[in-house]
C-alpha cells in the first residue's frame, strides 16, 4: 500500500522518536511531527478513519490537527480588481463567491 507506519518508537526520518506521554500515559506530539504524519496521510491512498487506525492515532486528534495545520499552509489571498463596466451608465454591481464547503456569498450594489 505504500503508507510508512509512524511508530511510537521512531519518526518518519528512522531518529529515536521525541514523543511525551501525559499523566494519563496519552502520546503528545510536537507540531512538527504532526506535520510529518498528515504529509504522510496526504501521500497515501486511505481516508482520514483507516489512515488513523493503520497508524494508531485517534481520528479526533488527527482531525483537529488537521485543522490547525491544512488551512495554515493552504491560506491564499486571492485578489479581486473591478472591471469597468461596458456601459457607463450602469450603477449596479454583483459580487458571487463559492466558497470550497459549498457556502455561496452574494453581494449586490
Amino acid at each position: 500500500m505504500g503508507v510508512r507506519r509512524i511508530s511510537r518508537r521512531h519518526l518518519a526520518n528512522g531518529e529515536e522518536d521525541s514523543m511525551r506521554k501525559s499523566s494519563t500515559g496519552r502520546v503528545r506530539r510536537s507540531k512538527k511531527q504532526w506535520t510529518e504524519i498528515l504529509r504522510q496521510f496526504e501521500s497515501s491512498e486511505l481516508n482520514a478513519r483507516d489512515f488513523c487506525r493503520h497508524e494508531g492515532l485517534a481520528l479526533a486528534s488527527f482531525q483537529r490537527w488537521r485543522r490547525r495545520i491544512a488551512p495554515a499552509a493552504a491560506a491564499e489571498f486571492v485578489e479581486l480588481v473591478p472591471t469597468p463596466s461596458p456601459s457607463a451608465e450602469a450603477t449596479s454591481w454583483a459580487l458571487e463567491v463559492a466558497l470550497p464547503d459549498g457556502v455561496c456569498l452574494r453581494f449586490r450594489g
